[in-house]
């Protein structure tokens, strides 16, 4: 961790949670304190009390809920077209909404292989 202290950290996490340290400030300095809260060698010298404060305050400033959602990185092809912007195979017997607002079915042929089909 790169020469800050407990008072530091503190003062690093308000930041976070008032929303002036963002995304890569955010990211790395986050892995950097849950880190020091992790190892046995404490090198924070923090206190049992002040570990579970700042404990408390990490799980609060990275707002577990909201990050655990995942998101799927869209490629050109899939997003030209009417139908959804979602391979087909992958959600094969489901039904999604499709880039010109109408209701498509993946619907598997013969073969086994899913398209998309308008509901």
């Amino acid at each position: 961790m790169p020469f800050i202290g407990k008072k530091e950290a503190f003062e690093i996490l308000d930041e976070m949670e008032n929303g002036t340290c963002i995304k890569s400030c955010r990211q790395v300095w986050l892995r950097n304190i849950g880190y020091a809260l992790k190892t046995k060698t404490n090198p924070l010298r923090l206190t049992a009390t002040e570990h579970k404060r700042m404990t408390r305050k990490i799980t609060r400033v990275k707002g577990r809920k909201a990050s655990t959602q995942k998101t799927r990185k869209v490629e050109k092809k899939y997003t030209t077209r009417p139908s959804p912007a979602l391979p087909a195979n992958e959600y094969c017997g489901k039904t999604r909404k499709g880039n010109d607002g109408n209701r498509y079915k993946s619907v598997p042929n013969k073969n086994g292989i899913c398209r998309w089909v308008q509901v």
